[in-house]
């Protein structure tokens, strides 16, 4: 078994990512460059049940990609879904309902044990790509073709990330872990675990925040180098006016964004610092400064 990576996938999300983690071109010498139109983010939907209203609801409201599950359990985001069979035909409509509007794909939960069948059969079922836990999955998930081989990790020690970037994976949905008596909104911990995800993990990052997600917290995610966010739920009953909603407020603070950072730039610039506003002394300085240099 071939566990090193390999060709590249004939993924479009995972493409996309890549794009994304590139940034925008930078000008020659005195050249110009042609404008970059995508997105400095992509948006993935992460639905609250397998049902095609909800899938078409996502996607009218602008997200890029929207991920079913099979072995999902049930969370105060998302209800509950069967095995591979149970929803085989779920999935069949959601990807005829997409055509080529958005990118489908599956994300298998931890509800219950993934067979090897069943991952190869995920393979010839025409998604775009499949998302796992790890520590769930068979291993000939690393063998699957024609699909971008995603995990899922709800944490980013350092020997799994190092694992992980020696792997045939493709990219990452990652949950960064926060103390359970953190308010619900971002903290400069998630701030800090987000960005030490992104360098430490080589491969595109979709963030799955374990905060309630905010408008402006896209700002600090593509700053922090993230290339896409996934959009969870809203809740397990919700009618699909709702699911199109929750995305298209994002999808429009997605598109005041601007142009895409980049993973490495992103990383490499240094921290903004607030302006300090200067004392009498300092001012003082400053002036004899300015004398002696006249």
């Amino acid at each position: 078994m071939s566990t090193r990576p390999g060709t590249a996938p004939k993924s479009k999300l995972v493409e996309r990512l890549k794009e994304i983690s590139r940034g925008s071109p930078m000008p020659i010498g005195f050249g110009r460059v042609a404008e970059t139109t995508g997105p400095a983010m992509l948006i993935v939907a992460v639905i609250p049940r397998n049902e095609v209203a909800l899938v078409e609801a996502a996607i009218r409201a602008g997200a890029d990609a929207v991920a079913l599950r099979i072995h999902g359990a049930a969370t105060d985001l998302l209800a509950s879904t069967g095995d591979l069979a149970s929803e085989e035909a779920a999935i069949a409509g959601a990807l005829a309902a997409a055509g080529s509007f958005a990118m489908i794909g599956v994300i298998i939960g931890s509800a219950g044990p993934v067979t090897p069948a069943e991952i190869n059969r995920l393979a010839g079922f025409g998604v775009d790509f499949v998302a796992a836990y790890p520590h769930l999955t068979p291993a000939n998930f690393l063998e699957l073709s024609d699909v971008g081989r995603l995990a899922v990790l709800d944490q980013t020690g350092g020997q799994l990330a190092r694992g992980i970037n020696d792997l045939s994976i493709h990219s990452a949905f990652v949950r960064t872990p926060r103390p359970i008596d953190s308010p619900r909104e971002m903290t400069v911990l998630d701030v800090a675990l987000t960005r030490a995800a992104a360098d430490a993990i080589h491969r595109p990052i979709i963030s799955l925040p374990s905060w309630d997600l905010r408008p402006p917290d896209l700002n600090v995610l593509r700053d922090a180098g993230i290339e896409a966010v996934a959009l969870v739920g809203p809740r397990p009953d919700v009618e699909a006016a709702a699911v199109e909603e929750m995305v298209r407020v994002f999808h429009d603070a997605v598109a005041r964004l601007g142009k895409p950072r980049g993973r490495r730039v992103a990383l490499s610039e240094v921290p903004v610092v607030l302006p300090r506003v200067a004392s009498g002394a300092d001012t003082s300085e400053e002036e004899e400064d300015e004398e002696d240099d006249g």
